[in-house]
Order: C-alpha cells, then sequence, then structure tokens
C-alpha cells in the first residue's frame, strides 16, 4: 500500500527530529550553563510536515532567574547560536529568517506573564502560542515537560475551585488573540517586494496550516471535563493527531474530519512543487477556492457540530 504525502512528510520529521536532538546534546552537553534552558521546534518540524523546502522555526526559553541567568551574558549567548547555526549549516537547512532576529532567549518569567503588556512586544505571546499549538522538543525535554505543567496551570488557575462548571476560557481566547494576530499581520505585513508565488504561497499556509493549527486545538477544548493533563495531552499532538482524536470519540464528525484531511493532504502535495505552484492565474483561482472550503470543512462544519454538545460553552466564545 502506498503511503500518503502526510505519511512520508512525518517519517520524514521524525528522522529529523531524531537527527537534531542528537546533534544538539552533543554540541550542548547539559552542564550548567544549559541545565535550565529548551528549544524547540514550531512550523513544520513541530507539526510534522517538513518538505524539502523548509527551514528550521525554533523558540528557546531559559527557566533560569534572570538575575543570574548565563544566558543573559552575550559572550554565552553567541557562543550558543553560533554553534546552533553550524547546526543548521550541516543539516543543509535555510538560514534563519531575518538574520536570525528571532535567535534569542526569552526568560520563563516573560514567557509565563500571560497578559501582560510586554508580550505584545517581546515575543512572548508568539513563543508560548505556538508551544502549545505545534512544538516538539529538540533540547532537553525534561524542561520542555516542566515548561509545558507550569504554562497550562496559568490558564487553569480557577480549575480546583470550579471542576464542575470549568470551562477554558482563559486559553481559548488567547488562542482566537492569536488567530487574529496573524490574519491582521498578514494584511499588515506584505511586502510588494514578494515575487507573486512568494506572497500567495503566504496567504495560502495562513489558510490551511494555520487554521488547522489554531482551530484543532480549539476544538478539542469542546470537550466534557477539560482538565490540565488532558490539555497537555492535546499539547503533545499534531494538529492532525487531534483530528484523529476527535473523529474516534465522535462519530457525527468522522466523515467532516476524512474531507478535512483529504484537503490538507492536498495542500501538502502542492507545497512539495511551492517554485511553481502559482504560475498561472487558473491555479492560484483554483488553490484559493479550495482554501475556502477547507475554511468552510473547519471554522463552520466541525466547529459548528463539536458547539452543539456544549451551548454553555458557545455562548461564551466567539469560534466561528
Amino acid at each position: 500500500m502506498n503511503k500518503t504525502i502526510m505519511q512520508n512528510a512525518r517519517e520524514k520529521s521524525l528522522d529529523i527530529l531524531g537527527e537534531i536532538r542528537e546533534k544538539m546534546f552533543q554540541t550542548f552537553p547539559l552542564e550548567e550553563r544549559y541545565e535550565n534552558i529548551c528549544v524547540y521546534a514550531c512550523g513544520s518540524l513541530g507539526r510534522l510536515e517538513m518538505t524539502q523546502n523548509s527551514d528550521l522555526d525554533l523558540f528557546f526559553i531559559s527557566l533560569n532567574d534572570r538575575k543570574v541567568d548565563p544566558m543573559e551574558k552575550n559572550i554565552n549567548k553567541y557562543i550558543f547560536f553560533s554553534k546552533l547555526y553550524e547546526i543548521n549549516h550541516t543539516m543543509k537547512f535555510p538560514d534563519p529568517s531575518k538574520e536570525g532576529e528571532y535567535w534569542s532567549f526569552i526568560n520563563k518569567a516573560d514567557f509565563l506573564d500571560i497578559g501582560s503588556r510586554k508580550e505584545d512586544f517581546n515575543n512572548s505571546f508568539t513563543a508560548r502560542l505556538l508551544f502549545i499549538l505545534e512544538s516538539k522538543p529538540i533540547y532537553n525535554e525534561r524542561i520542555y515537560n516542566q515548561l509545558l505543567e507550569e504554562t497550562v496551570s496559568k490558564y487553569f488557575v480557577d480549575y480546583q475551585e470550579h471542576q464542575d462548571e470549568f470551562y477554558p476560557l482563559f486559553l481559548m481566547n488567547d488562542i482566537l488573540r492569536y488567530w487574529y494576530t496573524l490574519t491582521l499581520n498578514y494584511e499588515y505585513r506584505r511586502d510588494n517586494k514578494d515575487s507573486v508565488n512568494k506572497k500567495n504561497w503566504k496567504r495560502l499556509k495562513l489558510k490551511y496550516a494555520r487554521l488547522i493549527t489554531c482551530f484543532s486545538m480549539l476544538a478539542c477544548l469542546y470537550h466534557k471535563n477539560v482538565t490540565p493533563d488532558y490539555v497537555i495531552d492535546c499539547i503533545k499532538m499534531t494538529p492532525i493527531e487531534r483530528m484523529n482524536k476527535l473523529a474516534l470519540e465522535n462519530e457525527r464528525i468522522s466523515s467532516v474530519v476524512e474531507e478535512i484531511k483529504i484537503e490538507y493532504e492536498w495542500f501538502l502535495s502542492l507545497r512539495q512543487k511551492m517554485d511553481n505552484g502559482f504560475d498561472e492565474k487558473e491555479q492560484r483561482k483554483s488553490a484559493f477556492l479550495r482554501a475556502e472550503k477547507f475554511h468552510e470543512l473547519i471554522v463552520h462544519r466541525l466547529m459548528s457540530e463539536l458547539s452543539k454538545d456544549y451551548p454553555k460553552l458557545k455562548s461564551k466564545t466567539d469560534t466561528f
């Protein structure tokens, strides 16, 4: 039986994940300087759907007290990121975007400062939401798991007193805020210097990869008795794994999930030939018509069906 594009991408991603983890631990032994940091991958690797055109989308978190954090020292940061660049180059990934502008450590205090005005400009909001929606640890999984528990607990501060009627609204609102931020940033940051192909790929990735990443998690939160452990389990899944989980739990949505997977498989197949995916006007028109169908499947059909069992939650959110 031939493997699907999705299956092949997953296997390729797991191989890359294993290789980069090995190189990271060979390069950065868990000594005092590095024992309280973690590095995680997002993007294609976090979703386990790498292609030959994918790059490494990484975030770096330090759990050290900022006053004594060795990674606050410029020389330590320089050594760390220069060695990481060698790994990136050895594995033949493209250079990090904007010449490594986003390669910097975020302190845990900022990462978990949920709702702070600072998180809009220190990249902690984006780092935290991608951590929740599509991350895989590549260095120091122990610290990654510790951070995962602390992050989820921040969204469950009222859980102990309201277990029977608890809705994870705080988390759902942050996911929606992130989704709206993505859509607004797409409009605001359009670059007229981009080629037609690149412009349309940015738009299509928003309508497929970004959409399924956000709404697969929102869909999982339409669930009876949402606990911190349940959310942690969902975070550790890829968007497609979340969709499969939902279909197994609810037969009413199994056909919709199957349609979603078929459309996403098409998107992944197009990504493999992205260099010439939008050369013709009719190609672009066809692609974005399919993207509208994908949006309808997830945002309206899937979410509407799931919300029927949770009218109280639906009345408190604005997810579709």
